[in-house]
């Protein structure tokens, strides 16, 4: 049993260390891309403002992961359903984007091999 234990520590520390990474670099990109939106048109900020939401929410995921590792017993079920929380959250954001650009992708396809078969 102690086994389990340290073994599902060591990937709460995994999970720590990397989502608290990948969150610094989404909220940094994402500043940089919600500036230079800004200069083309305030609608250009909004990718980057929904990339600073997600690099939050992995801070988060990465603070509550970092409070169970040191905390104690009865505070486990609250602070890994934040955890959880976080990443669901996270992921359901990152799943519509990608559901946003295959659909992008398609009409692309569609429409540039619509306008080649009116050009012949």
């Amino acid at each position: 049993m102690q086994e389990n234990k340290i073994i599902h520590q060591e990937n709460l520390r995994d999970l720590s260390r990397w989502s608290g990474f990948v969150g610094i670099i989404t909220i940094i990109s994402g500043v940089i891309s919600a500036a230079t939106g800004l200069f083309f048109f305030i609608i250009g900020a909004i990718p980057g403002i929904i990339a600073v939401i997600m690099g939050m929410k992995l801070r988060n995921a990465k603070n509550y992961a970092d409070k169970l590792l040191y905390s104690s017993e009865d505070k486990n079920t609250e602070e890994l359903n934040l955890l959880v929380d976080n990443l669901t959250t996270y992921f359901k954001i990152q799943g519509v984007l990608i559901i946003v650009i295959l659909v992008f992708i398609l009409l692309s396809i569609l429409s540039t091999a619509f306008f080649g078969a009116a050009y012949l």
